[in-house]
């Protein structure tokens, strides 16, 4: 089992800090892609956060610290798998599901007036007369 694996070392990390990162990237995206002679009704693997986990010999989990240490490249990397998920010709619901699950598309924003305290008063202010 290779070190990465075993834990002691975050690829993600290891390829944020020596620069490799964007240029591995580009790589799994396109090696998630159908060759250019291949039948058209086939479609090339959908590039994920997971796939490009498993191919640089980590788990998801090392997401995590890559985006506590390096937040431009975190939203690099989410950019650019969002970017192939929404160009990808997927059918809407596989690629729906996995922009809802990894980059939260379709949560509703949290509406301000629903954060506030709604004040309930059960006494009548016209019964008083003022």
């Amino acid at each position: 089992m290779n070190k990465t694996l075993q834990g002691s070392e975050n690829a993600l990390l290891s390829a944020a800090k020596d620069g490799s990162l964007p240029r591995k990237l580009k790589q799994y995206v396109k090696s998630c892609r159908p060759p250019p002679d291949a039948d058209p009704k086939k479609e090339g693997r959908l590039p994920t956060l997971a796939g490009f986990c498993g191919k640089l010999g980590c788990g998801t989990s090392a997401v995590a610290e890559l985006q506590k240490q390096y937040p431009a490249l975190f939203a690099y990397l989410c950019a650019v798998l969002e970017d192939e998920a929404l160009n990808s010709s997927r059918s809407p619901t596989i690629v729906n599901a996995y922009l809802k699950e990894h980059f939260g598309y379709g949560e509703k924003a949290i509406d301000a007036e629903e954060e506030a305290v709604r004040l309930i008063f059960e006494h009548d202010i016209l019964e008083d007369g003022s």
